[in-house]
């Protein structure tokens, strides 16, 4: 991959997520973009960084609330020291933009947002790609200002989707560990307990009408770096495929409290 075909990283920024346990940190680009770095090689585990970027095409294909990431290149020569103590390296990385907000907090924060009718797409998004480490953290209360047609302030706040790292529930997967599709996933309850399964319908049927073309060309252009065989991608590839045609069984088997 070429670094000059991705946005480059032009300074590092104090400050750090909190119980950000992959130690990412946030960056300006050259673009005029602040993102929000994960490293590669990630403390967590070989693939959790094309975990991520996999994971965020693919929910773009069911518009699930879920940022856009991207492959970015660092250059070693503005890596802050305290950025390397924690595992900042040169090269090339996952980002997504810097979100304003705090971590979501059920069951208080769903009375504020204002996306609302994107929580199937989100419950469809995690069963599908069986991502774990959900039950509990892992989602995100977004804070947006923007100006109307009007030009008045306005503010909004957002559920989102973070951390998608444990795609296939496995920080470390293979192609031999994914050969067997998950039948089962079970969402976190206080996201149960805003579903139906009539609001989930036009999701799923957005899903199965996802070609398997556009499913195998997610898990292509990687860095090479990044250590990711030809192997590793098409077995992922089809097991998102196969977990795409059991996706009712896989939701519905899991969380059996759904209302109608």
């Amino acid at each position: 991959m070429n670094r000059h075909a991705v946005p480059n990283a032009t300074l590092g920024l104090p400050g750090r997520p909190a119980n950000g346990g992959s130690q990412p940190r946030f960056y300006d680009f050259d673009d005029d973009v602040t993102r929000l770095v994960k490293w590669s090689p990630s403390p967590h585990g070989n693939k959790a960084c094309f975990n991520e970027l996999v994971a965020s095409r693919l929910g773009q294909l069911i518009d699930a609330p879920i940022l856009r990431g991207i492959v970015v290149y660092v250059p070693d020569q503005i890596i802050p020291a305290d950025h390397r103590a924690t595992g900042g390296t040169a090269g090339f990385h996952f980002a997504v933009t810097r979100m304003q907000g705090e971590n979501f907090v059920a069951p208080g924060h769903y009375a504020d947002i204002e996306n609302s009718s994107e929580l199937p797409a989100a419950a469809v998004h995690l069963a599908w790609l069986a991502i774990g480490d959900q039950q509990g953290h892992n989602q995100y209360l977004q804070r947006l200002e923007y100006e109307d047609q009007h030009g008045v302030s306005k503010r909004t706040k957002r559920f989102r989707l973070i951390d998608m790292g444990q795609m296939f529930g496995d920080f470390n997967w293979t192609p031999a560990n994914v050969t067997n599709v998950h039948t089962t996933y079970q969402l976190p309850a206080h996201l149960v307990d805003h579903l139906t399964r009539a609001n989930l319908a036009s999701v799923l049927n957005q899903l199965t009408q996802v070609s398997n073309g556009l499913i195998e060309e997610c898990f292509q252009d990687c860095p090479d770096t990044w250590g990711i065989s030809t192997a590793d991608k098409a077995a992922g590839a089809q097991r998102a495929i196969l977990a795409k045609g059991n996706i009712n069984n896989i939701l519905f088997n899991g969380n059996p409290g759904l209302r109608p």
